[in-house]
């Protein structure tokens, strides 16, 4: 236990990581606080899953059109400029849904808008992110900041949704959206005070914009003939068709089992308890070994959790068992994330390593927008518990697809069929 705690400790020992830790995690509060907001903002307006699902398209189809691209841009600047970029004008869009919301003129097409700006603005945000990582903290250690990372999205999970829920209450959702933009202040204010390390790059010109379809090419190509990016990342995008749908669609469960916008914040913070603990504990590690086992047997467990919902909630004395599965679901969903970043990360070739992080960004997003339309419209049709379900089995499907795969390519890797690294011990 104290090894563990001594390989959390040692992130924490360099200064620009703590500076980044704190600033980000304060500006997540908010982050989390408008996420809780604006899902039951809408629900509250149109009373539609539907209009959820596009709310989560809108918010998330930029992904899909602007990642690469930022991922190139990634390649070419200094991460630390781009992330001033990218937080101001992120807190300029919250201010501006906040005003709205106080002052009661918004209107549904108002929050479409600004989701699909904020939606561009994320697209480069996340690349940037993701790739600022390595610029302040020694390779060797680089796993152990990945996860405390992870760490303090789900730490601001649970601390801010159940703010959002309280504040919703006894306010409105306005408050929620200026709060998060007053967030913003703390990761600028720490992005200042962080001295980066800086890897030689190339100038970005024209000619990085205008050959974007041939530096996209190289990317996937790169992608494609490494088996170990190859599926992790795949992994990711089959996933995605169901996770963020699965957080959209929260607010028609939370109605479903005669909750309010508190019982949604409660359940967030429990989606960010459980990922917490997951995040912990891979921090706590010295070395990132096996992995991929490590992802099987969580996402194996995520599965599980959602149909034990699905089967339960409908139940007026089992309710909170179902309340208490959503712990495994952060598990879940934090092992994946952390597992297939860190792989990605200690894997990939740094010559390439922002245009793969932002095809990684997008395997996020992936089938999300997708997703959030096709579950928001089933919903309607067969009801939200039924909709978990299948999402349940979605999981459990590509999980075994992915494990067999992988195990195939760490055989080949441990008979010597590709040249060995040290590195492949991730896997």
């Amino acid at each position: 236990m104290a090894s563990g705690f001594s390989n959390i400790t040692r992130v924490f020992k360099e200064k620009n990581y703590l500076y980044y830790f704190s600033g980000q995690t304060l500006s997540l509060f908010g982050t989390w606080m408008q996420s809780t907001a604006l899902s039951w903002l809408v629900y509250r307006l149109t009373g539609s899953s539907k209009m959820l699902g596009l709310m989560g398209f809108i918010n998330t189809i930029p992904a899909l059109m602007f990642s690469y691209l930022a991922g190139v841009v990634a390649d070419k600047i200094s991460i630390k400029k781009g992330l001033y970029v990218t937080q101001s004008l992120a807190m300029f869009f919250a201010f501006l849904l906040g005003f709205l919301t106080v002052f009661g003129s918004i209107k549904v097409i108002y929050i479409f808008i600004i989701g699909f700006t904020m939606g561009i603005v994320g697209a480069f945000d996340a690349p940037f992110r993701q790739s600022f990582v390595i610029h302040i903290v020694p390779r060797a250690i680089l796993h152990n900041a990945i996860a405390l990372n992870s760490t303090m999205v789900n730490i601001a999970r649970i601390i801010g949704p159940m703010i959002a829920g309280f504040m919703i209450k006894y306010t409105d959702e306005g408050w929620c959206f200026i709060l998060n933009g007053i967030s913003y202040f703390f990761i600028i204010v720490a992005l200042y005070k962080i001295i980066p390390i800086e890897f030689k790059k190339s100038k970005i010109d024209t000619k990085d914009i205008s050959n974007i379809k041939d530096s996209f090419i190289t990317g996937l190509k790169y992608i494609s003939k490494t088996d170990f990016i190859r599926y992790p990342i795949t992994f990711m995008f089959l996933l995605s068709f169901v996770t963020t749908p699965i957080i959209t669609l929260m607010p028609v469960y939370v109605k479903k089992v005669g909750g309010d916008s508190q019982t949604l914040g409660m359940l967030m913070a429990i989606i960010g308890l459980g990922a917490v603990i997951s995040c912990l504990d891979i921090a706590s590690m010295k070395k990132p070994k096996r992995y991929i086992k490590m992802i099987n047997k969580f996402s194996t467990m995520y599965g599980i959790a959602l149909i034990i919902i699905a089967a339960f909630s409908g139940f007026k004395y089992f309710k909170y068992l179902s309340y208490f599965m959503f712990i495994f679901i952060g598990m879940g969903m934090s092992r994946q994330a952390i597992g297939i970043n860190t792989v990605t990360q200690t894997l990939v070739s740094d010559e390439v390593r922002g245009r793969v992080i932002s095809v990684y960004t997008l395997s996020f997003t992936g089938l999300g927008p997708l997703g959030n339309l096709f579950w928001g419209y089933l919903c309607d049709k067969i009801g939200i518990l039924n909709t978990i379900f299948f999402c349940a089995i979605w999981i459990i499907l590509i999980n075994f697809w992915f494990y067999i795969n992988m195990s195939r390519i760490k055989k080949e890797i441990y008979t010597r069929k590709v040249e060995w690294r040290e590195e492949f011990e991730v896997l």
